[in-house]
């Protein structure tokens, strides 16, 4: 028997899953769909630009980003460039350009010409409002173009961009990307020049821009508000849906400062919001509303799971009694695309506590090799186990992913196990209930199938 755990096992061969996860999607178009859905962060996509975010050079990429970037103009002086999967903020003054967000890597020639589209003025100063790659990775353009801006960020964004280095291998692997791709040094990486703590506000052309560190989706997190025109650059505090606060595969993230900075970008009032990814607001109503609701849906999760923590309640229950009622559940605003509510739970859950999930066999376990052989042995063998995944399917998928498993971690030489795999898996990605991040985690999991029943040995 092969006992091989599959991806994340130095036995897997990190190229050959990568070709097999890019066979799986093209084979299947509706799974493609599936990826895209919430993959596209409510812009365009470009699959090129997922797959390869940390390239500069990657040619398709680089046009795919230029075909489907879009300039507007929100506000006098003021544009939102709306590039795939994510967005730049240019404020125009009289002693420059200030550039908040640079997008990832190949987006960075698709930047500086629409800039140049709009203005000739020099970047006086580029703000990073966090250090994840699709934000900061594009500012290579803008230097390779002779700018010499003034990089601001806070603190944090340094130790994080350094993370993206130590973590190499690991990121690569969550992230789907090339681990040659992500940075090998500092010479790889566009440092900021000034950095803040708190709060920082910046004399530009005359004009106050505010920038606000606000802990959320990472602990390196700023808004800009730029009070004279009355327009927020937002970041990804509010992105149009459940926003990416409950992520299985990242550091945990801080709902409560997350609610915090809502509350108070609620409260300046501000008659743009442009947002990190999707669409811009500029009904002022609206976005209060908006900002509003998110607030208290994020606020009713935290609750919960505090309340259910302090009744000691078992941490799988915890996620799973939380109800998502009116009027959250039919707010477009709060839509299960990228996370789930019960995602949200869990990971503040993981805040205040420790990584043991309360099974008392999960402390120490059994190698999981050994569990499934033995549950594998008791179902007499993976042929009825997997009938008994396959008759579950159309009505407890969960259930028949489980199953599946066991058999998979048993043997995933098996061509059984490989092929339950397959068809089980992708049954639990097309089922509406998924979201865009535990997808990708299926589509993985199939890669792995894929791979181990088409290699060679």
């Amino acid at each position: 028997m092969a006992h091989d755990p599959g991806p994340g096992s130095p036995h897997w061969d990190r190229q050959a899953l990568e070709q097999a996860r890019a066979e799986v999607v093209l084979d299947d178009p509706e799974l493609m769909a599936r990826v895209v859905e919430g993959g596209s962060f409510g812009g365009r996509w470009s699959r090129a630009a997922a797959g390869h975010m940390f390239s500069p050079t990657h040619r398709r990429a680089i046009e795919e980003v230029r075909a489907g970037t879009e300039v507007q103009e929100l506000a006098p002086r003021t544009w939102l460039v709306r590039l795939p999967i994510v967005n730049s903020v240019v404020f125009e003054t009289s002693d420059g350009l200030v550039v908040v967000d640079t997008g990832m890597a190949p987006a960075g020639p698709a930047l500086v010409e629409a800039i140049r589209s709009v203005s000739q003025a020099p970047v006086h100063t580029v703000v990073y409002t966090h250090g994840h790659v699709d934000h900061c990775y594009g500012t290579w353009a803008l230097l390779e173009a002779g700018e010499r801006p003034e990089i601001v960020a806070t603190e944090g964004c340094v130790d994080r961009l350094r993370s993206y280095i130590r973590l190499r291998g690991s990121l690569a692997r969550y992230m789907n990307q090339p681990v040659d791709e992500l940075p090998a040094s500092d010479y790889d990486v566009a440092w900021p020049t000034h950095t803040f703590r708190d709060d920082l506000d910046l004399d530009i052309g005359g004009e106050r821009f505010a920038l606000r560190w606000r802990p959320a989706e990472t602990d390196d997190q700023c808004y800009v508000w730029a009070p004279d025109r009355r327009v927020l650059a937002c970041a990804d505090y509010y992105q149009g849906f459940l926003p990416n606060l409950g992520n299985g595969k990242r550091r945990q993230r801080d709902a409560e400062s997350w609610i915090y900075a809502l509350r108070e970008m609620a409260g300046l009032a501000p008659t743009v919001l442009l947002p990190g990814h999707g669409e811009a607001l500029s009904d002022p109503d609206t976005i209060v509303a908006e900002l509003t609701i998110l607030a208290d849906a994020l606020a009713h999760i935290v609750d919960h799971t505090v309340d259910a923590l302090n009744q000691g309640l078992r941490q799988d229950l915890v996620a799973e009694t939380l109800t998502w009622p009116e009027p959250f559940a039919s707010h477009p605003t709060l839509r299960e695309q990228y996370v789930s509510a019960r995602d949200i739970s869990r990971m503040v859950a993981r805040r205040w506590t420790g990584w043991w999930d309360d099974v008392p066999s999960h402390w120490s376990p059994a190698p999981l090799a050994d569990q499934a052989r033995t549950v594998v042995e008791l179902a007499g063998g993976i042929g009825p186990l997997a009938a008994r995944a396959r008759s579950l399917a159309a009505t407890d998928l969960p259930l028949a992913c489980h199953l599946a498993d066991w058999a998979w971690y048993a043997d995933s030489g098996d061509p059984e196990a490989q092929q339950l795999v397959l068809e089980v898996y992708r049954r639990r990605i097309l089922d509406p209930a998924a979201n865009t991040q535990e997808i990708l985690v299926y589509l993985d999991h199939m890669a792995a199938a894929h791979a181990a029943a088409t290699s060679p040995g």
